[in-house]
């Protein structure tokens, strides 16, 4: 039931970002390219390796609904990195 299952790969990723993310913060390391960048690569790498393990996971039986979650997992990473450059944005213009 475990053996290739696309869910439990993208959930386990899931709980490795939060974890680096939470290390680099504590950390406090700063990166050249800018806050945007970082938002972008916390928001689009769980959905980007989602992509591409949908593509090598054509023959499985997770096919149909891994393909939807997919879909949402998209979907609300979008609505999430608009919503925290909205938020960050706004927080740089009340600092000013």
């Amino acid at each position: 039931m475990m053996k290739n299952n696309p869910f439990l790969t993208v959930f386990l990723l899931f709980g490795i970002q939060v974890l680096l993310i939470k290390y680099l913060d504590y950390l406090d390391v700063e990166f050249e390219m800018g806050q945007s960048f970082y938002l972008a690569f916390a928001c689009f790498f769980i959905p980007i390796v989602s992509i591409i393990l949908n593509w090598f996971t054509r023959e499985s039986r997770y096919e149909k609904s891994f393909r939807y979650f997919t879909f949402f997992i998209v979907i609300i990473s979008l609505l999430a990195f608009v919503a925290l450059s909205y938020l960050g944005a706004l927080g740089k213009a009340y600092q000013h």
